[in-house]
């Protein structure tokens, strides 16, 4: 007795969009980005779009035309920046916390070396103004 096994389709664009394209996602991303520049400088009247325009020189196409770049471009960017974090997703859920006592104690290290490079920047500066003051005092008694 044959036991058929019906074999599941598969979506070839799906797998087509799940698969990491890295050149393609860069192109993507600066083209997403020139088009919400194109249409930021649209919005602000740097950019204008004559009345004749085929489609999109009509006035309410001259307030949409650009929304949609810019709309379009925002969804881009975010299409193609995407597939560069989905592996670290999959990464999280290997993460461990400190215990609170290490927690505290780099913070405790990181509070003492942020304290003495302020007390370090704070003596240079000391020391510039006290080398100033008696230049310009040196200065003075060498033009009397």
């Amino acid at each position: 007795m044959e036991v058929k096994v019906k074999e599941e389709k598969k979506n070839r664009v799906l797998e087509f969009v799940a698969k990491e394209h890295k050149y393609e996602n860069l192109i993507l991303a600066v083209l997403a980005i020139v088009a919400i520049e194109l249409g930021v400088l649209i919005l602000t009247n740097v950019l204008t779009i004559p009345d004749g325009a085929f489609l999109i020189g009509d006035k309410p196409m001259n307030v949409i035309f650009p929304w949609a770049l810019v709309i379009l471009g925002a969804i881009s960017v975010v299409l193609s920046v995407i597939s560069f974090f989905i592996p670290s997703f999959a990464e999280t859920k290997h993460i461990k916390g400190l215990k609170i006592t290490q927690y505290l104690v780099n913070i405790a290290t990181v509070i003492i070396f942020i304290l003495i490079l302020a007390l370090f920047f704070i003596a240079c500066d000391a020391l510039i103004k006290f080398v100033q003051t008696k230049y310009a005092e040196l200065f003075e008694l060498l033009n009397k």
